[in-house]
């Protein structure tokens, strides 16, 4: 075990004001919560005070963003004590990205919900519980010790929870329990994980860790831990073989809540996985759990995609894309190379984005028709032509169609494979695509292209004129990620060098720890 000195271990000098950056992006939509709480019964001034806060946490995790790009990863350790002593955030390139995707992905949410969720739901805490719940995600995507990654993933788990729930019908019910059945064995592991590496090095802090462990051999207790790991994480990604409670319980939920969850929830478990495997335990990245990790992400791209081709539902075909979407991540992260790190970071972006405006879309669907069956469902290219060419261009983007966002991160990721002669994984990504292609395809030839029965058109009329202002406004959320994704596969450039020096970062960890430790070293 590690041996520990105090001496010396206490700051001397203030923190910097600029340095308090790092914690806006957790801090603004926290207060914000208790704010809404405090005046819970003011429930039509949520849904403002919820956006004002989260446009103003944009602006924060842009400036972050901008930040750490410009002079390096940041960090702050709190109560006074030095790493690894104290509490420390750190926010590097991989970090600072994916706080300003969530933070842009929940602001959509939470317009969306302006028309989605009813007082009686404001009142239970809608907006307090999706904003708690970006609190988790960002403090996971910032923190710089594993032990508070464990705590933040609480705070959006139980965020969860109660979202999961609202409204209180019996298939919230079931969907809550398969949630929250998984969620606790998985942060059991995690939790269990992390109490052995601190019985075997005496610190949690990944900066702290990344020194001790990089020069160890990948062997005895360090294998355990390490394999808990991959396990708890792989199970909070959905990962194959344990990825059957997504499409079980993400079609339970109100429509809303799912887009937050499918934009999100998943994206914290890769993350995770990304940066165990790189910066905190980096013998563990270059050994054959790697392998083990890579078979896991080509089972979850086949299986993914195959789930969706045989689906009726269109929440259920969109959580088994979004289960196909892990494994090429999976599969970017077990190879392992920059190039391979870079596309990972780029298409969790994009996922994340994209698989909130796919479900956020089946919500505008169900306004006007009732129903996500495809069975059931026709006849909306006429009727509804604005719908129509939004799930059509929502659809290229999620097929990895050029010019969309889709595209250069499954090209890049594909082009390495091929080069690393991981000829599997490349045959896994074009297989699970083209199957995506298929089941997207037949949802917009049954839903739009099929004309109107006879019957279906009555009731058609009857839902048209039930519509409100609110449901209108449904619209914008959804145009907004239709831009931002557009935006992303025309001018793919700015978005890729980013990736690339978070990739970078991961692999040449000696700036993250250098940024931790500052004359702590």
């Amino acid at each position: 075990m590690k041996t520990i000195s105090t001496e010396g271990a206490m700051l001397q000098t203030a923190t910097a004001a600029v340095d308090w950056y790092i914690l806006a992006p957790v801090v603004i939509p926290l207060v914000t919560a208790a704010i809404l709480i405090i005046f819970r019964r003011a429930v039509g001034l949520h849904p403002y005070i919820a956006l004002l806060a989260l446009a103003a946490n944009i602006y924060a995790s842009f400036e972050l963003l901008m930040k750490v790009k410009l002079e390096g990863p940041l960090a702050m350790t709190m109560g006074n004590w030095l790493p690894p002593f104290g509490i420390s955030f750190a926010a590097d390139l991989l970090g600072a990205i994916l706080t300003l995707t969530s933070s842009l992905a929940v602001f959509c949410v939470a317009l969306y919900g302006m028309g989605d969720a009813s007082s009686r739901e404001r009142r239970f805490g809608f907006y307090p519980l999706i904003l708690t719940l970006l609190v988790g995600v960002n403090g996971s995507f910032l923190t710089g010790d594993i032990f508070n990654l464990y705590v933040w993933f609480e705070v959006f788990v139980i965020s969860s929870f109660g979202l999961i729930v609202l409204g209180g019908t019996r298939k919230q019910l079931d969907g809550a329990v398969k949630y929250c059945f998984l969620s606790l064995i998985a942060t059991t592991l995690f939790l269990i994980a992390t109490g052995y590496l601190y019985g075997l090095y005496g610190t949690l802090n990944m900066a702290d860790l990344s020194k001790i462990v990089a020069p160890l051999k990948f062997e005895g207790p360090l294998v355990v831990v390490s394999a808990l790991y991959l396990l708890a994480f792989s199970m909070k990604a959905a990962a194959f073989p344990l990825y059957f409670w997504l499409p079980a319980s993400y079609h339970t939920p109100k429509i809303v809540v799912s887009a937050l969850f499918a934009g999100l929830l998943t994206k914290v478990g890769a993350y995770s996985l990304l940066r165990t495997f790189t910066i905190t335990l980096p013998v563990a990245g270059d050994s054959w759990l790697m392998d083990v990790m890579f078979y896991v992400g080509v089972g979850t791209a086949i299986c993914g995609a195959l789930g969706a081709i045989a689906q009726t539902d269109l929440r259920r075909l969109f959580s088994f894309l979004l289960v196909a979407s892990i494994g090429f991540m999976l599969i970017g992260i077990s190879i392992g190379t920059e190039t391979a790190l870079s596309a990972t970071i780029f298409y969790m972006v994009h996922s994340i984005l994209i698989m909130t405006a796919l479900f956020l879309i089946a919500g505008v669907i169900y306004e006007h028709r009732g129903s996500l069956d495809l069975r059931s469902l026709s006849g909306m290219n006429k009727d509804l032509p604005l719908l129509s060419l939004l799930f059509l261009g929502l659809g290229f983007v999620a097929m990895g169609f050029p010019p969309f966002s889709g595209f250069w991160p499954k090209m890049i990721l594909i082009s390495e494979t091929i080069k690393q002669e991981v000829y599997l994984g490349t045959f896994a990504i074009i297989f699970s695509s083209f199957l995506s292609i298929i089941s997207l395809g037949r949802a917009f030839a049954f839903g739009f292209w099929r004309p109107l029965t006879a019957g279906a058109e009555d009731e058609v009329a009857i839902q048209a004129k039930q519509l409100t202002v609110y449901s209108k406004l449904q619209y914008v959320p959804v145009l907004l990620l239709m831009i931002l994704v557009t935006l992303v596969g025309l001018l793919p450039g700015y978005l890729y060098e980013l990736s690339s020096l978070g990739a970078k970062g991961l692999v040449d960890t000696s700036s993250y720890i250098a940024a931790v430790f500052g004359g702590a070293l």
